[in-house]
């Protein structure tokens, strides 16, 4: 199962991958205990595909100028357990109303 970008983000380079890849240097799969730098991640289409493709990237260090969206990332790698519960009680919440009403209204509160 390959990893994927979990938020849509406006500027995405989803479609430029192959010709971000395409500047690479010939040999960078050659390169040993690479560090990925992406300074402007948005959804991470970038930043995982390179992490899926060159095995030789050893670590990467993210960044956004959007505090949101990193606090987002940060949140997803240091307590995902803790975002499954909470998203699954938030599920549970949302499926239990039964009007589209009610269901509009639990997404602008918890929005």
């Amino acid at each position: 199962m390959k990893a994927k970008p979990f938020v849509k983000w406006v500027g995405g380079k989803t479609q430029l991958i192959d010709q971000l890849e395409a500047m690479l240097p010939a040999d960078f799969d050659q390169w040993e205990n690479v560090t990925y730098i992406e300074p402007f991640v948005g959804g991470g289409a970038m930043l995982f595909y390179m992490l899926q493709t060159h095995p030789n990237i050893q670590s990467a260090v993210i960044n956004d100028i959007n505090e949101d969206l990193t606090t987002c990332y940060k949140v997803v790698k240091q307590f995902p357990q803790r975002l499954v519960d909470s998203l699954s009680e938030i599920q549970k919440e949302y499926y239990a109303l039964q009007s589209e009403e009610s269901r509009k209204q639990f997404y602008k509160a918890v929005c």
